[in-house]
């Protein structure tokens, strides 16, 4: 598997799965006797491909993509708006009315949900990169995998089910927080099982902005170690190539 098909590959999943989010924001299931929006599928599927980014190829490589995908769905945002508004032919009446009642859209939850995720990607590419410094990948991929699905669907559920009731909510709410307890476990799986089958052994060129200070400390170090020694060896050869002697001036002068 080459670098260029895992970052298109993780890419083009961030883009897909954001607009099928979008798409399916605002329809509910029961799953195992729990009343559930079908988008707590994709939320952390969404975490789980920004990780792996960031794991792989660093925090601007992550970057990028967080942006092709919001830059996409505001894309089909305006194509659907566009189509939705162009009149109905009177042959198909009834189909278009069907089509444009299942893929019913709220502009201002899809706008919402977009600020949410900006914000919230942000905040998992920097904490994951913190974890990855520290050699704690593992117990950070969890972290930022359950904050990005809890925090996101729980915004999403508040917007979409204010005008409903607080008992209602807190309901919506707590089947929330046990199915983000789940999609957590299995995209942890899902994690160790990728992490463990790509290949780490060519990186990227990393900018200095993904490095540790530590690093670039230690890098500073080394370059100045390297310029004393240049100097010393300098020092200790004449121009004609022969060594200088460093005997001290008394003991040449009792020679004499």
């Amino acid at each position: 598997m080459t670098k260029e098909f895992k970052r298109t590959f993780f890419s083009s999943s961030i883009a897909v799965l954001l607009i099928i989010t979008n798409l399916i924001g605002l329809k509910y299931t029961n799953f195992a006797n729990f009343v559930l929006p079908i988008s707590f599928i994709t939320y952390p599927l969404i975490s789980l491909s920004v990780i792996m980014l960031v794991d792989i190829f660093g925090r601007k490589t992550a970057k990028q993509a967080v942006y092709t995908a919001f830059l996409l769905q505001l894309v089909m945002l305006l194509i659907y708006l566009l189509t939705t508004s162009l009149s109905n032919q009177t042959i198909i009446s009834d189909m278009a009315y069907e089509v444009n009642r299942l893929f019913r859209i709220d502009i201002v939850s899809i706008i919402t949900s977009l600020i949410v995720y900006l914000a919230l990607c942000f905040v998992i590419i920097n904490l994951f990169d913190n974890f990855k410094l520290k050699n704690q990948k593992s117990v950070g991929s969890v972290i930022c995998i359950f904050i990005f699905t809890l925090l996101y669907g729980s915004i999403n559920i508040l917007v979409t089910n204010y005008q409903e009731g607080y008992e209602i909510l807190l309901i919506l709410l707590y089947t929330h927080l046990v199915a983000t307890c789940f999609m957590t476990m299995i995209c942890y799986g899902l994690y160790y099982v990728l992490r463990e089958n790509f290949d780490y052994s060519e990186p990227e060129m990393v900018s200095t902005k993904d490095k540790s200070v530590k690093t670039l400390l230690e890098e500073e170090k080394i370059v100045i170690e390297e310029d004393k020694e240049k100097k010393k060896k300098k020092r200790n050869y004449r121009k004609d190539g022969n060594k200088v002697s460093r005997r001290p001036k008394n003991k040449q002068k009792k020679e004499k």
